[in-house]
C-alpha cells in the first residue's frame, strides 16, 4: 500500500471541503445565492439611498416568513457607516458616533394596488454584519404562497453619503433554503 505524502493529504483535503462549501452554491441553479448567510433572495436590487421611493419588480413567494433589508458594502470607516446605517445599540454605541443616522425609510408591501403588510425602520439596531456587508433590516412580513408581491421603500432622510456603499434592496426568506 503507497503512502499519500503530507503535500497530497492537504491538497486532497482542500479539494473535498473546497466542494463541500461550493456545492450548494452549484445547485442553486437560476436562483440569487446572496451573500446574507447563503440564502437565496426573492429581491436583490441596487436603490440610491436619496429621499424618494423605489419600487421592486413583481416577485412569488412560498408560505414563510420575508426580511426587508438594505444590504451595503462596507466601503467607510466602520464606526462612521454604523452610525449612518443606524445600526446602533443603544445610547453608549450613539455616544461614540460623530455621524448621524442617515438611513431611514418607510416600506409597504403590495398585492396588487392592495397594501399588504407596511412599516418603518428602526433608527438604532436591527442589524447584521459580515466582513464584507452591513445589513440595516428595514421589517419582516409572512408571505402567502404563490402570491405575487411588490415592495415599495420611501426613503424619508436624504441617505446619498451611504451611496458609495453600494447599497441593495434584499427580500429575502428567513428560513434556509
Amino acid at each position: 500500500m503507497k503512502l499519500m505524502s503530507r503535500c497530497q493529504m492537504i491538497v486532497l483535503t482542500g479539494g473535498t471541503l473546497a466542494m463541500l462549501l461550493l456545492a450548494p452554491s452549484v445547485s442553486a441553479g437560476d436562483s440569487k445565492v446572496h451573500k446574507y448567510k447563503y440564502r437565496n433572495s426573492e429581491i436583490d436590487m441596487p436603490v440610491s439611498l436619496a429621499v424618494g421611493t423605489v419600487r421592486s419588480p413583481e416577485f412569488t413567494v412560498r408560505h414563510e416568513a420575508y426580511f426587508i433589508m438594505i444590504q451595503a458594502e462596507r466601503r467607510l470607516p466602520y464606526v462612521d457607516m454604523k452610525c449612518m446605517m443606524g445600526l446602533t445599540a443603544g445610547p453608549l454605541e450613539t455616544s461614540e458616533c460623530n455621524k448621524e443616522s442617515v438611513l431611514k425609510a418607510d416600506w409597504t408591501l403590495l398585492d396588487g394596488e392592495h397594501i399588504v403588510a407596511q412599516g418603518s425602520n428602526r433608527t438604532e439596531a436591527d442589524a447584521e454584519y459580515t466582513n464584507e456587508y452591513m445589513f440595516k433590516f428595514l421589517g419582516k412580513f409572512m408571505g402567502e404562497s404563490d402570491k405575487k408581491y411588490v415592495v415599495e421603500v420611501k426613503f424619508t432622510k436624504d441617505g446619498t453619503p451611504l451611496n458609495v456603499t453600494n447599497p441593495h434592496l434584499i427580500v429575502i426568506s428567513v428560513k434556509k433554503h
